[in-house]
């Protein structure tokens, strides 16, 4: 018993020695990131779209900026607790980002049986509500318009519809049609995994099988593998983006377990309707100029798909911009470089900089 006891005892400081090291780390990203400039906002709160309260997070140092909204990559990856990783973007842009329905801290606010409709189609009628509140709120006729990974289905979708809404299209990891994507992502890892000689992963590969996968679960293990084969996407998802959510000062316990409860309920419910997604079927003619910037060793989004849509597609003005040795997550992993290559876009083609 007093062994028992003292093992609990042991426990309790350091999960108290834990939390304390947490709330002085998020107390002094806080001061790091806050914003202080005369004519800057950083404001935060949920909002009403689409009939349910949602998460809507605004930081710039300068409201006169460009607006640019980010819809965050995954199902259900909220990019919140990233807020650092935007922090030189601030600067240029006022930065808008979103936990979409489902997603979150909105997955929080209305937990399962609150969120109404649960498909692609909501969530772009959504993603337009909200670029009509942002334009009257921050007084701006149009917005740059940022999708990333997953999260360019519903960027480019609401670009396509919506172009008056907006100064540009930015694609990233851009996703041109999933089952396309999915069927040669799989063969890139299966050639990666036999170039490094990394047999365990290639036979948990070969175990799951070839898309299309009947559920997010098949899906999701193979997606795990993705670490395996991208250095880019290890070195985020292994150490830095975990930290950054721990340590978020806007990013509670309780948020923390929404994002981890938010992406395993979104991939339930969203999986077979995100997966039917194919860019082709939208028409290869925009009305707004369009960015696409990716990796070349990206294996999660190839970009060997992007460039043959690219080459095809119709805008005012247009631009694929491919960064040598870089991954999936090249937004994160070098946000300094991304930053450059968008402003030399928008001020080329004088889009609102």
């Amino acid at each position: 018993m007093i062994h028992l006891f003292e093992a609990l005892m042991i426990a309790t400081a350091l999960a108290c020695g834990g939390l304390a090291y947490r709330a002085f780390r998020q107390y002094r990203n806080a001061r790091t990131f806050a914003i202080r400039t005369e004519n800057g906002i950083d404001a935060a709160s949920f909002i009403q779209i689409g009939g349910i309260q949602q998460w809507v997070q605004i930081r710039g140092e300068n409201r006169d900026n460009p607006v640019m909204l980010v819809l965050h990559g995954g199902m259900a990856l909220s990019y919140m607790a990233l807020t650092s990783l935007f922090q030189l973007w601030e600067k240029q842009f006022t930065i808008v980002q979103w936990d979409r329905r489902g997603v979150g801290k909105t997955f929080g606010r209305n937990h399962p049986n609150g969120h109404g409709e649960m498909n692609l189609e909501r969530t772009i009628l959504d993603g337009i509500e909200l670029a009509e509140w942002l334009g009257k709120r921050l007084h701006k006729e149009k917005l740059i318009l940022l999708g990333h990974s997953m999260g360019s289905i519903v960027g480019l979708t609401m670009a396509k519809r919506r172009p008056d809404l907006f100064l540009a299209y930015v694609g990233t990891e851009q996703v041109v049609s999933m089952a396309e994507n999915e069927a040669v992502s799989y063969e890139m890892m299966l050639a990666a995994l036999r170039t490094v000689g990394d047999e365990k992963s290639l036979n948990a590969l070969t175990q799951i099988g070839p898309p299309p996968y009947s559920n997010v679960r098949m899906w999701g293990a193979k997606q795990q593998l993705m670490t395996r084969v991208d250095p880019t996407y290890r070195r985020m998802v292994r150490w830095i983006i975990p930290s950054l959510l721990f340590f978020a000062p806007n990013y509670s316990l309780k948020d923390l377990f929404h994002f981890i409860a938010g992406n395993r309920f979104s991939g339930e419910h969203l999986f077979a309707d995100w997966m039917s997604f194919d860019a082709k079927k939208l028409g290869l003619r925009f009305e707004i100029p369009v960015l696409i910037i990716q990796g070349e060793t990206d294996v999660m989004a190839p970009t060997v798909l992007v460039q043959g849509w690219f080459e095809q597609l119709e805008a005012p003005q247009k631009s694929l911009v491919v960064v040598n040795s870089m991954g999936h997550l090249l937004m994160f992993a070098n946000p300094d470089l991304f930053l450059c290559k968008l402003a030399n876009f928008l001020t080329a083609n004088r889009l609102g900089t």
